[in-house]
């Protein structure tokens, strides 16, 4: 028994592991989504495919697929910052609701990575062919208008599918030990702000409500983000002593 007690690593040593990883996987993916959504094209208006065509056209091929990259970066570190958090802090009562937000979250990633190879690789190079084309631009259009369409699908499916893993961790959370409970809440709204934006974007496109409801629910989840990154590397440190 003592020989055990000698050679084991100490439990507080493990158990902050898993709070500073997600608290570093929290902070880049919030960076790598401001910085990937700030280069990306937004002075036309979505919903009017014409002129926003013509300025995805004009933005350079190797900035566009930088743009997008780096947007599928924040998600894949934001799903793992939320799988790492769920399990976590999943007390007796949790650990379903942390199975739950895995595969919400893995479902996520996966949806992710189907847009940006829709959207930051497909649909780039459907707008350089019209944009370019001399003859039989209204049938290139067409073709680049569908694939907008798949984007679109695709991107409501990505918000509705986070919704639910956002619902899951913030269920996860409350149901956690003390101190968690704020950051459930924000995570529950996160939710809510997602499912919004997913069914706007079902709904209506890239109309003027669903570009509403995708900031807020944006703002929302990069709010989370960094308060996870903040709270989770103090609670490794609570850890640790």
């Amino acid at each position: 028994m003592t020989r055990a007690a000698t050679t084991a690593p100490p439990a507080t040593q493990i158990s902050g592991q898993p709070y500073r990883l997600t608290a570093v996987l929290a902070l880049l993916g919030a960076g790598l989504l401001g910085v990937g959504t700030s280069l990306h094209p937004a002075d036309a208006n979505p919903g009017v495919p014409a002129a926003a065509f013509s300025e995805y056209a004009a933005d350079g091929r190797a900035g566009w697929v930088t743009a997008h990259l780096l947007q599928f970066g924040g998600v894949a570190s934001m799903t793992l910052a939320m799988v790492l958090l769920a399990r976590a802090v999943a007390g007796p009562g949790g650990a379903a609701w942390a199975r739950v937000t895995a595969v919400c979250a893995t479902a996520g990633f996966a949806t992710a990575a189907v847009l940006q190879a829709v959207d930051g690789v497909a649909l780039k190079a459907m707008v350089d062919l019209w944009s370019s084309a001399s003859d039989d631009r209204p049938t290139l259009f067409a073709a680049t208008l569908a694939v907008r369409q798949v984007e679109i699908g695709l991107d409501a499916l990505l918000a509705l599918v986070l919704a639910a893993a956002f619902l899951s961790l913030g269920v996860a959370l409350l149901t956690a030990p003390a101190r968690s409970r704020g950051l459930g809440g924000l995570a529950l709204a996160t939710a809510a702000a997602a499912a919004a934006n997913g069914l706007a974007l079902a709904l209506g496109g890239f109309s003027n409500t669903a570009m509403l409801a995708t900031t807020a629910s944006g703002l929302l989840g990069l709010a989370f983000l960094l308060t996870a990154a903040v709270w989770s590397w103090r609670r490794a440190a609570t850890r640790q002593e």
